[in-house]
């Protein structure tokens, strides 16, 4: 059996009852990327985005339109403001931004085909288990070759989650899961640019054309994913050799609930995290002024510190990919908010002084710590003028399983993220909504507050 023709058999199987806890789970991630969509509601790409096509006609909400637009289309702009912010959660082992293209994507063609949350709800667990699933076959090799998988891998589990949502059979979801693998694409040197944000919003526009074209009876290869000139061969790197066809549910636990999401509490590249963390406890200890610091040496896996390709950043967008400018606002103001990330954050005279200051290296890491999801743990360390030496490690990055957000945390992001994109007395209502969102009888009461409001 190909590994296309096992997914696909697997994703059509209605008669799988998910647990209680892993919709649980989706409707937490889904409450935090919808914040994160409206926070990226006025963000230049997303503007730029919606400005770049006719986009007449439709039932779909977009959050730069007042009126519905073509699904299609939706996805585009609201992955790309999904993720503009770079504030959205990231999945392993597919090391994806996997709900800024799921939930866009299938936000808009539910609103479309009329769709349950509750249908939305069961599709998006379905799209995360086809990226787990395909991203075990093909990373780390992939992602460190320098494919961004949010917008690889993620093309194909949008398109598996849409084709569920429109109820195809096995042989309609595994044909669109052969036309996203031809819609894949994308690289990691767009990191600290406008198309970066925009990799969700193809992800998710690609994933639902797949699906639609699957519908209209457009039929591909059928093993893509594996073998000769599939997805594993060319896009997993040197020496990648696959791992066996997978276990899925219920014979072991889905992926929600085995790796879990790790959301985001600092709007800026995950690599960064972990060195975000470390220093915010330095800080915590105290027993030092920032203008005593000498040095700061951050240690992180050789990927996060090729990801934060930005010592010297020129733009907010870059700021977001440079642990030198996100270590010097932790160590000037503490965890980093969206405000840092501007042109007059940036233009301070303090964190110009101090990023010079910050150097990245590459950890060695053991196998026990390589083999987190996340690949790795950080060393910081703080050298000041008086020879004094502070350091620590920190293994667990904010907003994972074994560090979750608290409840409050999570509301005021999404707080933070709505105020000014959507009318005061909505937000707390919206966010309430999107914590029973599966008990809801339809999408209207989130879809609407999405649209730009008169």
């Amino acid at each position: 059996m190909s590994l296309n023709l096992q997914l696909a058999q697997w994703c059509a199987d209605r008669t799988l009852t998910f647990p209680d806890s892993a919709v649980r789970a989706a409707q937490t991630a889904i409450t935090d990327v919808v914040g994160c969509l409206l926070g990226g509601r006025r963000d230049a790409a997303v503007v730029n985005a919606s400005q770049a096509f006719p986009f007449e006609g439709g039932s779909a909400s977009a959050v730069t339109h007042a009126a519905p637009i073509g699904a299609t289309w939706a996805a585009l702009i609201n992955g790309c403001a999904a993720h503009a912010l770079d504030f959205d959660d990231n999945f392993f082992p597919a090391v994806t931004h996997a709900s800024a293209s799921l939930v866009p994507a299938l936000l808009a063609l539910g609103e479309e085909i009329e769709a349950t949350p509750a249908d939305v709800v069961r599709a998006y667990i379905v799209g995360l288990e086809v990226e787990a699933q395909i991203g075990k076959q093909v990373n780390p090799s992939h992602y460190a070759a320098g494919w961004h998988a949010t917008s690889t891998i993620g093309t194909i589990g949008v398109a598996a989650a849409c084709a569920v949502l429109m109820q195809l059979d096995t042989d309609g979801i595994g044909q669109a899961l052969s036309v996203a693998t031809s819609l894949a694409g994308g690289s990691k040197c767009q990191f600290g640019s406008m198309v970066k944000p925009l990799h969700a919003g193809f992800a998710a526009m690609h994933g639902i054309m797949a699906a639609r074209l699957a519908a209209a009876g457009i039929t591909g290869a059928q093993d893509t994913l594996l073998g000769t000139w599939s997805f594993a061969e060319l896009f997993a790197g040197q020496g990648q050799a696959g791992s066996p066809l997978p276990q899925l549910f219920p014979e072991v636990p889905l992926a929600i609930e085995t790796y879990g999401l790790v959301a985001k509490l600092y709007p800026s590249c995950m690599s960064s995290h972990l060195g975000i963390d470390a220093l915010l406890e330095l800080r915590r200890r105290g027993g030092f002024e920032v203008a005593r610091i000498e040095r700061v040496d951050v240690h992180l896996p050789a990927f996060m510190v090729a990801n934060l390709r930005y010592p010297c950043p020129q733009t907010p967008s870059e700021a977001r990919f440079s642990m030198n400018y996100c270590a010097a606002v932790t160590l000037l103001e503490g965890a980093p908010q969206m405000a840092h990330f501007s042109a007059q954050a940036l233009a301070r005279q303090d964190i110009q002084h101090l990023m010079p200051r910050v150097h990245r290296h590459v950890r060695a890491t053991t196998p026990e710590v390589a083999a987190l999801p996340w690949g790795g743990d950080c060393m910081a360390r703080i050298t000041l003028d008086d020879e004094r030496v502070l350091d620590t490690c920190w293994t667990y990055p904010k907003g994972c399983s074994r560090n979750p957000l608290t409840a409050e945390e999570q509301w005021r992001k999404f707080n933070d993220c709505a105020t000014g994109n959507l009318d005061d007395q909505a937000i707390r209502p919206l966010f309430e909504a999107l914590s029973g969102f599966s008990g809801l009888p339809t999408l209207s009461p989130i879809t609407t507050r999405l649209r730009l409001q008169p």
